[in-house]
């Protein structure tokens, strides 16, 4: 079977129930891995799973551990990336960045511990998508002349939520308050200058990034507990991109950039929730403007299919991301700015799918660019 990564190859399946049950023999075992409060598997060289704790039986809702076995890890958890190849989990190309096939391929070719972390989209049964954070760590293990890994899985995501609020209220939103803070100081000392008015509005416009910084961050925690609620209406596409370019344009990702809307036909509507919209047409262009040099144009768009009744919301920019950043684009926590950044993309899917109901999808070449897409119901 073809792969882009880690062999395909699989032990049949009455060798892995062979190997679970040799296991299951082992005295106090079960009684070992079933008081560890975090997922514990023991994988065969081909990555399947062969023996496992109660932990993940429960977690996965299965009646029995023989429904799992032969199972890899992305295959147990559901990884989108998982089906992507006929190979299964480890595969595909998105698998080459995977925490926990890297930490597994390379204990098995050192023989010694391997630990990192792992992120996961996971497709749950409602066909929605759900993010983890685990730290992974793979531990080699001989028996009867055949090589096996233990594998763990922590959950880390309440961690790594933690650090990125730290890193947007302590740093970036500190930073804005006190420029905020700044032009205020700097008004008292000009009480009648003409240029007052000026740098009110100034002050004004850092004061309404800051809210908008904290209102993203409450929508999105919101959008993860299921808690948040769309409140639709009817909405004229070409004023949507005007007010998105407005709330943009004087943001500093924005300078010594140009923003250009690029559209025909002016009446078209489109039935959604105007602020979630907003939220999702903005990080995109904020990615854009990122991604894009000084002098170089960022374009936003809207493209009507009148025969499935959809119009979809385009943001280009002229370069093309590395296949590291395609293959993990729309998970939590990645970044290409630092390591305690990256939910803007993330974001844009989980509030673009699961409560606008769009579907959202990206493009990005060397010869046309980067263009990002959210295609949403069209009004009657």
């Amino acid at each position: 079977m073809r792969t882009f990564f880690a062999p395909a190859e699989r032990d049949s399946q009455d060798k892995v129930v062979k190997d679970y049950g040799m296991f299951r023999t082992f005295e106090n075992l079960s009684d070992i891995v079933n008081g560890l409060p975090y997922i514990a598997l023991i994988l065969n060289k081909h990555r399947q799973l062969v023996f496992t704790n109660n932990y993940l039986v429960e977690l996965l809702g299965a009646k029995d551990v023989k429904e799992l076995l032969g199972l890899r890890p992305g295959e147990l958890i559901n990884c989108v990336h998982a089906t992507e190849n006929e190979g299964g989990c480890g595969t595909s190309e998105s698998c080459r960045y995977c925490g926990a096939v890297n930490a597994i391929m390379e204990c098995l070719r050192t023989g010694q511990r391997a630990q990192g972390e792992c992120r996961i989209t996971a497709r749950q049964p409602d066909s929605t998508e759900i993010s983890h954070d685990f730290f992974v760590s793979a531990s080699p293990f001989s028996y009867k002349g055949e090589d096996y890994v233990i594998l763990s899985f922590n959950d880390i995501s309440n961690e790594k939520r933690r650090k990125l609020l730290e890193k947007i209220f302590f740093h970036d939103i500190l930073n804005t308050a006190g420029g905020l803070r700044g032009f205020l100081e700097f008004l008292k000392t000009f009480p009648d200058s003409d240029d007052r008015d000026e740098l009110l509005q100034i002050a004004m416009k850092l004061s309404n990034q800051m809210i908008d910084e904290i209102t993203a961050q409450r929508e999105l925690l919101a959008a993860e507990q299921g808690e948040l609620v769309p409140h639709v209406e009817t909405l004229n596409c070409h004023e949507i991109l005007n007010e998105t370019h407005r709330q943009i344009a004087h943001h500093p990702v924005a300078s010594d950039k140009n923003i250009r809307i690029d559209t025909t036909d002016l009446q078209l509507k489109i039935i959604t929730d105007p602020l979630l919209l907003r939220r999702v047409l903005l990080n995109m262009v904020k990615n854009a403007l990122e991604a894009s040099n000084e002098g170089q144009t960022v374009t936003l768009s809207y493209t009507p299919d009148f025969e499935q009744k959809t119009i979809t919301f385009c943001v280009h920019n002229v370069g093309e991301m590395s296949p590291e950043v395609k293959a993990q684009i729309f998970q939590r926590s990645f970044s290409t700015k630092s390591s305690s950044r990256g939910v803007g993309t993330y974001s844009i899917k989980l509030l673009g799918e699961k409560y606008l109901k769009g579907k959202v999808s990206f493009t990005s070449t060397a010869a046309e660019g980067t263009t990002f897409r959210i295609a949403l119901p069209m009004a009657p």
